[in-house]
């Protein structure tokens, strides 16, 4: 019969303030140096080392890299150290250096305690524990050994695809054939939506005109008072037009065709288009370009 205790702890590793990893790791397990398990951290953050790890019966243990600057974190507490990277099947054992960080410090049955901090700042998960030792028992933590062996390349390999995956597709990203789809995404989106006409505003209602027919209709004599005719009486006509406004006047008429709104033609309903300059178009700072509906009134009588 035998009483111990597992001294797992709940720590947070934090990696250049950008990498955090929650975990449980056992502080106590006779090791040299800190180690982590591959495949908890992206490969970015390791650095290669000559620093060498060995077993407790001398047998030396490959590693070919570490993480320099890493912070062991509890309660608002950040301990500095680092961490040799090695295919364990314990994902991480803060050990010797890390307790030498922390000395002088106070083992008891609810955690470790650091003396500057007086309190307790690493807390067991588990309590004492007394059990029989047998053969059985034995068996079943070489059984446990075993899964978690198993279960560590796993997590190890999923890690692995999902470093390859994201490469594949930042390569991916670089190709001369997606640049040239996201260019030109990149220049619709800047000439339909950012223009001064985009095309994607056109939709609304407030573009569509609804033109009613009626019957003897004549766009020049229509209006009678007592015994004579007048003319419709207009509300707005051209204007006169300087060299930098009849410029900028053909810009606006070269976009409207560009983007199909208006087109050239000879039929006799077309409709005359000219520019206005009233109170509104003064107020504004801007000429209004205005169309003459009136010769659709003969198409709208077979519509």
């Amino acid at each position: 019969r035998i009483t111990y205790q597992k001294w797992h702890i709940n720590i947070t590793i934090v990696i250049q303030d950008s990498f955090k990893l929650q975990t449980i790791p056992l502080i106590y397990s006779g090791t040299q140096m800190n180690c982590i398990q591959e495949g908890l951290i992206p490969t970015k953050f390791f650095e290669k080392t000559k620093q060498r790890l060995s077993t407790a019966n001398g047998e030396n243990l490959s590693v070919k890299f570490k993480i320099p600057d890493v912070h062991i974190c509890n309660d608002g507490i950040c301990i500095k150290t680092f961490v040799l990277v090695k295919d364990l099947d314990i994902e991480i054992i803060p050990d010797q250096p890390f307790r030498e960080i922390i000395k002088p410090f106070k083992v008891k049955k609810e955690g470790i305690s650091i003396k500057i901090f007086r309190k307790i700042l690493f807390a067991f998960n588990e309590k004492p524990i007394t059990k029989e030792i047998n053969l059985l028992k034995t068996l079943s933590l070489f059984e446990e050994h075993s899964i978690n062996l198993i279960q560590t390349k796993q997590n190890r390999l999923y890690v692995m695809k999902q470093e390859i995956s994201n490469q594949k597709i930042e390569q991916q990203l670089q190709t001369s054939q997606i640049r040239e789809k996201n260019n030109s995404l990149k220049n619709n989106i800047v000439n339909n939506l950012c223009s001064d006409l985009p095309d994607a505003l056109w939709h609304k209602k407030r573009h569509v005109v609804s033109l009613p027919y009626e019957n003897n209709f004549s766009e020049r004599n229509i209006l009678v008072v007592g015994n004579g005719v007048c003319h419709i009486p207009t509300k707005a006509g051209p204007i006169q037009m300087t060299h930098e406004l009849m410029e900028h006047c053909k810009k606006e008429i070269h976009e409207l065709l560009n983007k199909k709104l208006i087109r050239p033609n000879k039929y006799p309903w077309s409709c005359v288009a000219f520019y206005i300059n009233k109170n509104l178009e003064i107020k504004r700072g801007t000429q209004r370009l205005v169309i003459n509906y009136k010769p659709l009134n003969t198409v709208l009588q077979w519509i």
